[in-house]
């Protein structure tokens, strides 16, 4: 094996033992009620938000001197719980950067640029499936990771060290070599740096764009293929995140060798983009640029690297961060901007009506990176102090308001007091950043660790008595923190106090500290899947119609997915201005489902002066009738509502609501969650469907009523998801009719080819083609590609072998 770089023997020492998980099961933090604690008001600060429960029950609770920053922190986690999209069963949730949809998205609306973001602020949520169905939507299932360029592996491994969970990023590891490798084709090997477009690298108008297209253009919006600081330090901490997870897996040849991608990558980054003369990380235009001239500017990016472990000594650091707070550098009332004030390309404003500029707009993506580089020089060298870490963190919070409250969009004027992109419909609780990860990291420093040691090494102001973080998710424990002075706040002593699980197990009169925590007791529980969800939309199954909805409404806003209550961007079904008392939405499965239960995200805007609310009564029906009926005195307003009720087998959930007088009534969202058949059969009309479409068909008899995928063409793509393995080899038994000649369709199995079905004509008649593929450890996505539309699909069989 090849020589161990410095930061891979330190993050050997880390490592802990393998959680042990099975593949069926997700992680669940122990329940508040039996393992928390309850210094801090739980009430107060989540009560002007809608989906009180989710916060209640995901969110640690957090008190400091600092009420601007606190205020923004309980703001941005409800401005998450509005990204968090379900899909369709065995994908589940993904994490969308904008609210509404928008046409350059990938699958299901995902966007994989502030991917690693969204990891990162989503895992410090109690309930663990949000970032384990979101970064296998990446690794195996059918996001894109090389829209925009990112740093997604990076941010897994980070994420299995707040939970513990090795097994999750081990049995990806042959998937995470797998993304890194499709960014070879943008790897320069004669330089040894990657290149992309400023506008893939997510940053559009930016400096290089003005340098080759000074006059306008296309080129100056996408810019030029470029050797960027950034783009690079992702890669070195992608390459960095593979090998300590081969490590993990005890796989020390791929560990070897992507030790080795960094090291030589992190050296070409000194070599050929640290410019000594502007002492700042900078971007090297490729095209028409032999001699690697560097480009003359700083530029945020070149902050970027610190965060990753890149240029962490003095020689590197002092300058970058002087420039944080040069009034000609990157310092403004709301910065940092992202491209040095001084320079002749900077501007602090932009063109009317146009969005994205990167030539000195604030945006709190960058601002992101750059706190945790921050904290990074302020923890590693001498060249920041808290004082400067919290001040940024201060002017971020600031700038994340309008009107005078919490609030997020995409790009911030550096000097004026409004968002310079904030497109109605559109911008709003942009989820394009964190903040409260910085909070929880930095601020108040739990540094997440692979070992069963619990660190905590606040970046606060000497002028700070006390601050508290309380059932914080760590390592499948509930951590509460609490530091009080002199002892008076929190009533349990002077100095720094942890609690792990309600039982306190350290008091020192100290600021900081380390903590061993035991082993935590692995709750395990089979994720439910919520078989209403339809991110399709009109037309795809299920469906959804309704007896009346408001010209701009649709029923199919119930059930696709999005769940929030803003009043803008919309995003619900409502009876509004309807001449009937009551009202029915009604979904229909594509065959009938056996359930207990419905959940509804009641809307309710009267306390905004509208005209919707929660019903007086409501009504729940299936195919055997009448199952629950439901006074409404004790619904909850822009919440979740579960009713319950025995089990039933039917092809549709009907809703009828009763309004109150002078009032109506609407649904945000339509859940029907049930665990998952634990049969080896998948249904090809519960699977996520492209190019095709659910049927009807008298001569198939695997669904009561011959629920089929038809209608297939070149381009389908019929995707099975969730199939659980140990990673063992599994037998595919596709049971399909084909009324037409012999068709191949290809198979692959977790974004990777696995050969074909030959597909002999049946003359309709349903038959069985097999074959032999091996599936990874968790769970798995096996999709069918092409066809022909005399084909149908019942079912997929995957037993091990």
């Amino acid at each position: 094996m090849n020589s161990i770089s410095s930061w891979a023997i330190r993050s050997l020492s880390l490592l802990s033992p393998k959680t042990q998980t099975t593949s069926q099961v997700f992680l669940q933090t122990p329940s508040i009620s039996n393992n928390g604690t309850s210094f801090l008001d739980h009430v107060t600060p989540i009560s002007g938000f809608f989906g009180q429960t989710f916060l209640s029950e995901n969110i640690p609770f957090i008190d400091i001197p600092d009420t601007n920053i606190q205020d923004v922190y309980y703001y941005r986690w409800s401005s998450l719980q509005r990204h968090l999209r379900y899909t369709v069963p065995g994908t589940g949730y993904i994490i969308t950067e904008f609210m509404q949809p928008v046409g350059y998205a990938q699958a299901l609306n995902t966007i994989d640029a502030a991917a690693g973001h969204q990891i990162d602020e989503a895992r410090w949520l109690r309930d663990q499936v949000y970032d384990d169905d979101y970064i296998l939507a990446y690794t195996r299932g059918p996001a894109n990771s090389t829209q925009y360029t990112h740093w997604i592996l990076e941010a897994m491994f980070r994420r299995s060290q707040v939970n513990g969970d090795t097994t999750y990023t081990t049995q990806q590891l042959s998937d995470m070599a797998r993304l890194f490798d499709y960014w070879d084709y943008t790897y320069d090997h004669t330089v040894g740096l990657y290149y992309y477009t400023p506008n893939w690298d997510a940053q559009e108008f930016s400096l290089p764009g003005y340098i080759v297209a000074p006059n306008g253009g296309q080129l100056q919006y996408d810019g030029p293929n470029t050797y960027r600081p950034n783009h690079n330090a992702y890669m070195v901490a992608n390459a960095r995140a593979v090998a300590l997870v081969a490590m993990e897996a005890g796989d020390l040849r791929t560990a070897s060798k992507f030790i080795k991608i960094s090291d030589q990558l992190e050296n070409s980054i000194y070599e050929h983009l640290w410019d000594p003369v502007q002492n700042f990380f900078v971007d090297v235009i490729r095209p028409n640029n032999p001699n690697l001239t560097k480009v003359q500017g700083r530029e945020e990016v070149g902050l970027f690297p610190f965060r990753f472990g890149v240029g962490l000594n003095d020689q590197f650091a002092n300058a970058s961060v002087q420039e944080l707070f040069d009034p000609l550098g990157l310092f403004a009332t709301y910065g940092p901007t992202t491209l040095e004030i001084r320079n002749p390309y900077y501007s602090a404003t932009k063109p009317g009506g146009a969005c994205c500029y990167w030539n000195g707009q604030s945006w709190p993506f960058s601002t992101s990176h750059v706190l945790k580089s921050l904290a990074a020089i302020y923890r590693s060298t001498n060249c920041a102090t808290a004082e400067q870490y919290v001040q940024y963190l201060e002017r971020y919070a600031t700038t994340q308001h309008k009107n005078g409250v919490p609030y997020i969009a995409e790009s911030h004027y550096p000097s004026l007091d409004e968002w310079s992109a904030d497109s109605s419909n559109h911008s709003e609780h942009y989820q394009h950043s964190t903040n409260n990860d910085d909070v929880i990291t930095g601020l108040l420093g739990i540094i997440p660790r692979s070992d069963n040691f619990l660190q905590v090494s606040p970046i606060i102001p000497q002028n700070w008595t006390y601050f508290a973080i309380e059932n914080l998710p760590y390592h499948g424990h509930l951590i509460t923190v609490l530091y009080d002075q002199d002892g008076s706040r929190y009533n349990v002593g002077p100095g720094i106090t942890i609690f792990c699980d309600g039982t306190k197990v350290y008091n020192r009169n100290s600021t900081s500290a380390q903590v061993y925590l035991p082993a935590a007791p692995i709750v395990t529980a089979t994720a439910p899947i919520n078989i209403a969800g339809n991110p399709i939309g009109l037309g795809a199954y299920p469906l959804a119609n309704a007896t009346n909805t408001f010209f701009a409404d649709s029923p199919w806003k119930a059930i696709d997915g999005y769940l929030f209550y803003d009043s803008e961007p919309d995003n619900r079904w409502t009876n509004y201005q309807s001449p009937s008392s009551n009202d029915t939405l009604q979904i229909t499965f594509a065959r009938p489902r056996n359930i207990s239960s419905v959940t509804l995200a009641l809307f309710s805007d009267v306390a905004r002066g509208g005209g919707i609310d929660v019903p007086a009564r409501l009504e729940i029906y299936g195919s055997t009738g009448l199952l629950a009926n439901v006074s409404g005195g004790s619904f909850l307003p822009n919440d979740r509502n579960t009713f319950s009720f025995a089990e039933v087998e039917t092809q549709f959930v009907s809703i009828n609501l009763f309004r109150k007088p002078g009032v109506w009534v609407g649904l945000c969202e339509l859940e029907v969650w049930v665990q998952p058949d634990p049969t080896p059969r998948y249904y090809a009309v519960d699977t996520l469907i492209k190019g095709a479409s659910v049927m009807f068909d008298g001569k198939s008899v695997a669904t009561p009523n011959g629920a089929v995928v038809g209608g297939l063409g070149s381009g389908s793509v019929v995707a099975f998801s969730g199939i659980e393995s140990v990673g063992v080899k599994a037998k595919l038994t596709l049971s399909y009719a084909n009324a037409g000649s012999t068709a191949t369709v290809d198979v692959t199995v977790n974004q990777v080819s696995k050969g074909t079905f030959k597909l002999r004509g049946t003359g309709g008649k349903y038959v069985s083609v097999t074959m032999t593929v091996a599936l990874a450890g968790g769970r798995n996505f096996i999709s069918l590609l092409g066809g022909t539309g005399d084909i149908r699909y019942e079912t997929l069989d995957v037993q091990a072998q």
